[in-house]
């Protein structure tokens, strides 16, 4: 199997490849929707919510894989058709696109009608609780020609179709109900969002067969109602308002067999497993994303052509041998090099650092301690050989790295809070990424290791995730 892990959804979800518990989440929710058909009369907008790069995407094909059979399964992809100027319509002529050969008839009439009711929809839209509203007049209003007909035959119309449309596409041996999977709406403008969800619920609910399962990233969706309606309409009330169920993509705490995809030894693979879970990075996406990146250093290092990099290579976990803490070392470097650029540029900002440090000092002969502080901050620790560890204790050791490695936004501290036995009294506003990765030195005993180390710096580490990617 191959190391480079893509980002992009998984199209055939097997066991194998089910590297986040996608199959568990998604054999519950296809038992419910195959269970409970008789109620899809009534019962017809449905959301997964989780956050970009959770996963949705790779569930939903699996559903729709699963389902087919059970129902005509449709996946729109929005952000492929974000260029159009209505996603509504673009959303009704994918369906009669796709359902062509099943139908075997044109079915222009519904696309003409929708072309009208839609065109001015984003204009007429206003939100009105506990329901949804539109401004009919203003729809045709919007019309270039003197309307024919009202908004309200419009509507008719339109629902006349629709309806016409679900009797071809579910008659004789064709499954009797639709699903349609909705997916990258997190990619689109927070208007075109708004715009199409209001019209999933507004107008192509008018159907009895055929229900719309949508991928929502909750953030999205709370910027673009911020976005249009400011703070008179809150993201939650929106979202309650077009959903009538809503399921969740399952956490991602346990990365474990991810992980195991990159290590061979369990022991090792638990253990990087924990550490990203104290890291609180547990994205799905950006774990590939980062993993990715340590496998592009694993072949230089395995390459006989290492160039200039030769005697930089920190002595991460490599075909059975390395060390636990220049793994996580290089893995969180690689993190902050692309997930928190201005987090990594002041990685070893030392007289920002102490300025800081002096803000948050806590206690008496201020001036005093705050020299003590200053001696303290080794400046010297990044620039000297991880082997040299071997030549202090592992609570010193901790105190030196923990200077170099913590954040800046100290909130309180002494002159004693970067000894391993009071490090509980250091105090952060937030307890961000560089925080809960010291607490992860301080939890773990990396220190205690006294063999395998590399004549890697902290400082040739960071030049070196730099450098190469």
């Amino acid at each position: 199997m191959s190391k480079i892990l893509p980002n992009l959804p998984i199209e055939n979800l097997t066991v194998d490849s089910d590297y986040l518990g996608i199959i568990d989440k998604g054999e519950i929710i296809k038992t419910f929707l195959e269970t409970n058909i008789e109620e899809f009369s009534q019962v017809k907008m449905f959301s997964l919510y989780g956050e970009w790069g959770s996963g949705k995407s790779t569930l939903m094909k699996y559903l729709q894989k699963e389902l087919n059979g059970s129902f005509n399964t449709f996946f729109f992809e929005a952000w492929e058709f974000e260029s159009d100027s209505n996603l509504s319509l673009s959303l009704l002529e994918f369906l009669t696109t796709e359902s062509q050969d099943s139908t075997n008839k044109a079915l222009g009439e519904i696309v003409e009608i929708a072309g009208k009711l839609f065109k001015g929809f984003s204009k007429s839209m206003r939100i009105t609780f506990p329901g949804l509203s539109i401004d009919g007049s203003k729809i045709i209003e919007t019309l270039e020609e003197a309307p024919v007909e009202t908004f309200l035959q419009l509507k008719k119309k339109f629902k006349t179709e629709f309806v016409r449309w679900e009797d071809l596409i579910t008659k004789g041996k064709n499954p009797k109900y639709n699903i349609v999977f909705i997916d990258d709406l997190d990619r689109c403008e927070p208007e075109n969002v708004l715009n199409l969800l209001s019209a999933l619920k507004l107008f192509f609910t008018y159907g009895e067969k055929t229900i719309f399962f949508c991928g929502v990233d909750k953030k999205a969706i709370n910027e673009a109602v911020r976005t249009k309606y400011g703070k008179v309409v809150k993201a939650n009330e929106y979202l309650e308002k077009i959903f009538d169920i809503s399921f969740t993509m399952p956490e991602h705490e346990n990365l474990l067999k991810l992980v195991s995809v990159y290590f061979e030894d369990k022991d090792v693979s638990n253990r990087v497993s924990i550490f990203l879970k104290d890291l609180d990075f547990t994205n799905p996406r950006r774990v590939k994303k980062m993993f990715n990146k340590f496998y592009i250093l694993r072949n230089i290092r395995k390459s006989s052509k290492k160039g200039n990099y030769i005697g930089l290579m920190p002595d991460f976990y490599f075909e059975g041998s390395g060390n636990y803490l220049e793994t996580i070392l290089t893995l969180y470097f690689i993190i902050l090099h692309e997930f928190f650029p201005s987090k990594y540029r002041d990685l070893f900002d030392f007289k920002k650092k102490e300025a800081n440090f002096y803000k948050a000092f806590q206690g008496s002969n201020i001036e005093t301690q705050r020299v003590q502080i200053s001696q303290r901050i080794n400046k010297n620790i990044i620039q000297q050989p991880f082997y040299t560890i071997l030549d202090d204790t592992p609570d010193r050791n901790f105190e030196h790295y923990s200077l170099a490695l913590l954040p800046c936004d100290a909130d309180s501290l002494t002159s004693s809070s970067f000894k391993k036995d009071q490090f509980h009294t250091f105090k952060v506003k937030k307890k961000e990424i560089e925080y809960r990765f010291v607490l992860h030195l301080y939890n773990n005993n990396v220190f205690d290791i006294k063999n395998g180390f590399s004549e890697c710096t902290l400082i040739g580490l960071k030049k070196m995730v730099r450098n190469i990617i």
